[in-house]
């Protein structure tokens, strides 16, 4: 454990997850998602830039200055994947681009396709624009994750090659080389990690420590915008060139998504110029408020987390802690998705959460999702895993199709019959981050130290660990859970008789009064009086507190929970205009939606339904809906909003007009 963590995780190849409802979304994942996101980075042409670089190929590099990172996260999912499932076709395919990957990096360890190609010689050129440190950062992750899979040295070399190249090169570099998109950061403290290097960890440390000392940052970025248009009119130039050279039509990658964001351009602007935008407005331990660009903020948060939880600097913590509680009480979204503004895709003003505009992006949710689970191992607080599984279930499941080979790039809480999921996109981040996530789903179940269990989830699993190597404590756990439509969680804990532990059960911020046995023994007190925080979204993670279990422990142990499943009815802060005179519905860790598909002949932006009348349950499409009645007394039904969008266009809302007679 690190030196300043409550708890340590356990490693994913240690807990298999068996899930009524998970395990079927991890095999989409595993056996539909992952090969669907492989043909889409060929068919865009991703895969073959590698190929170019290495002489296999004659073709133009296609795609956006960043594509290589949508490759590498592939690769990081396709790792992680595999290390709980054996897949042949899989392997042999992840083999084959580590293999790919390893004759195109440079004998230094450089990789970044985009320069390599248009500017051979160049490198290093428009920090904040270009997301050169950003995509070596994913291929820093991803052979960390391949070397666990393989236990080869020389996938591991790939990472550490780059690193060392970063080391050379800026170890005594200005703030003005601190990266516009944080990642490397967060890959250069696991590498530390992984091998103990410290040089890593110092790296890491200065490129996060420069933040927000940029003198002149405005001048900076103009310099860098220009530099980067003449580099982008060189790289027009080349196209032009290379195709009146050859003779073939098959060249231009296709526009694979026409989302195009409209207006806010002086503010974008101004975010861009102030260094909001990128997170270089203030040094990090000033950062106390979200702002800018969601992704980018949420991977910034990760990193200074672990940088707090190698450093122990008390200030670190407390802006981070400061920061989360503006993020969830001003500036989030009911599903737990960020970001407001479209074209900026990040944050808005306090309780400026405009729902049909909302950007809410895919990414940003898994960014919190991975700064909540740091901040969860830093502090111990429950909150932190409430709100983790919050964004698992709605703001981050919603971004992939049941069948797994369509997306939502972002995540709108109202819609007409325009916006649907796609198979790709020119900017396809999310595919493969969301792949990685789900594959990482067994390690947010638990955490331990020497003298304590935490169950963070209740999904269903199998996991063996040794609790204290010295004293050679075993512990086995099977869980058996019928969360999120029941509230019935079961567990067998297998451990040494009267072995010295304790239990920590998190209650869920969105259940009352649970009721728990131990070893047929029901537990006087399971809920605590915890204040209300009203928040811009109307869920308070807040609530979600452990019950602390000490007990003689017994060889073989039996812990029954019987969470109450309660349908709740948000209101938003009545700061939050646009959800005046509205409602919103949950059930357990879901959040529903009110789909066109579900409820014909009904305008679903203009029906009231009646509150005065209770919600009741319906079971349909191996989901549990919910059935509301409108002021007119008709039946609108319900359905989980990560579900939404899987049958075509349709219309949908998560907040409803409502009449409850006050």
């Amino acid at each position: 454990m690190n030196s300043f963590q409550v708890s340590r995780e356990i490693p994913i190849e240690k807990v298999r997850i068996k899930d009524d409802f998970w395990s079927e979304r991890l095999k989409v994942n595993s056996e539909s998602a992952i090969f669907h996101q492989w043909k889409k980075l060929e068919e865009s042409k991703t895969i073959d830039n590698f190929r170019i670089i290495k002489g296999e190929k004659d073709a133009f590099r296609e795609g956006f200055v960043y594509v290589d990172s949508d490759a590498h996260k592939w690769a990081e999912a396709a790792a992680t994947i595999l290390i709980s499932n054996d897949d042949s076709k899989l392997l042999n395919i992840l083999t084959n681009y580590l293999e790919l990957l390893k004759s195109v990096q440079e004998e230094d360890g450089y990789i970044f396709t985009y320069n390599q190609y248009h500017f051979p010689n160049k490198r290093w050129i428009n920090h904040q624009i270009e997301h050169e440190l950003y995509t070596l950062g994913h291929l820093i992750e991803a052979s960390i994750v391949a070397y666990k899979l393989t236990n080869s040295e020389q996938i591991l070399a790939l990472g550490q090659k780059a690193a060392d190249l970063l080391v050379k090169e800026f170890q005594n570099a200005s703030a003005k080389n601190t990266p516009g998109h944080p990642e490397i950061e967060i890959a250069l403290i696991k590498l530390y990690r992984l091998t103990k290097e410290t040089k890593y960890m110092k790296l890491a440390e200065k490129f996060l420590e420069k933040r927000g000392k940029f003198i002149l940052f405005g001048a900076q970025i103009f310099k860098e915008n220009a530099s980067q248009q003449k580099r982008a009119k060189e790289v027009s130039r080349q196209k032009n060139v290379y195709y009146d050279a050859i003779v073939t039509k098959d060249k231009i990658v296709s526009d694979l998504s026409k989302d195009r964001s409209k207006g806010l351009e002086l503010r974008f602007l101004l975010s861009v110029l102030s260094g909001k935008y990128l997170q270089q407005n203030k040094p990090i331990r000033k950062q106390k408020v979200p702002v800018g660009h969601c992704v980018r903020w949420g991977y910034l948060a990760t990193a200074t987390t672990m940088l707090y939880q190698e450093n122990g600097d008390t200030r670190l913590l407390k802006s981070l802690q400061k920061a989360w509680d503006n993020m969830v009480t001003k500036r989030m979204y009911v599903t737990g998705g960020i970001g407001s503004l479209p074209l900026l895709e990040g944050f808005g003003r306090n309780f400026k959460l405009n729902n049909k505009s909302a950007y809410n992006e895919t990414c940003a949710a898994i960014s919190s999702v991975f700064w909540n689970w740091e901040m969860l191992l830093s502090t111990g607080d429950a909150k932190y895993a409430d709100l983790l599984e919050w964004q698992i279930y709605n703001a981050v499941l919603v971004g992939m199709s049941s069948d797994g080979k369509s997306y939502f790039y972002r995540n709108p809480l109202e819609v007409g019959n325009s916006f649907t999921r796609k198979e790709w996109y020119k900017t396809a981040c999310c595919p493969s981050n969301i792949s990685r996530t789900l594959a990482n789903l067994s390690k947010y179940i638990y955490s331990y130290d020497d003298t304590n269990i935490w169950i963070h989830q209740c999904i269903g699993n199998k996991t063996s660990f040794m609790l204290n190597e010295n004293k050679k404590s075993k512990i086995k756990i099977e869980m058996k859970s019928d969360l999120p439509w029941e509230g019935k969680v079961r567990i067998n804990l297998e451990c040494k008789e009267n072995s010295d532990f304790k239990l920590n059960i998190r209650i869920p911020s969105w259940t009352e009064n649970p009721e728990i046995k131990v070893n047929g023994r029901r537990l006087n007190k399971t809920s605590l009086e915890l204040g209300e925080v009203i928040t811009a979204s109307g869920i308070s993670p807040y609530r979600s507190y452990y019950i602390i279990i000490e007990e003689d422990w017994k060889s073989k142990n039996k812990v029954e929970i019987d969470f109450p499943m309660i349908i709740r009815t948000h209101k938003s802060h009545k700061k939050v205009k646009n959800n005046r005179n509205k409602a919103a519905f949950s059930r357990g860790p879901i959040v529903y939606c009110f789909e066109s598909h579900d409820n014909s002949d009904t305008h679903l932006l203009t029906e009231i339904v009646n509150l005065n009348s209770k919600p009741s349950i319906v079971v349909s499409d191996e989901m549990m809906k919910l059935k509301i009645p409108t002021k007119e007394k008709r039946d609108l039904f319900a359905r989980p909003y990560y579900s939404w969008g899987n049958k075509g266009k349709s219309a949908m809302t998560v907040w409803i007009f409502k009449t409850d007679g006050e």
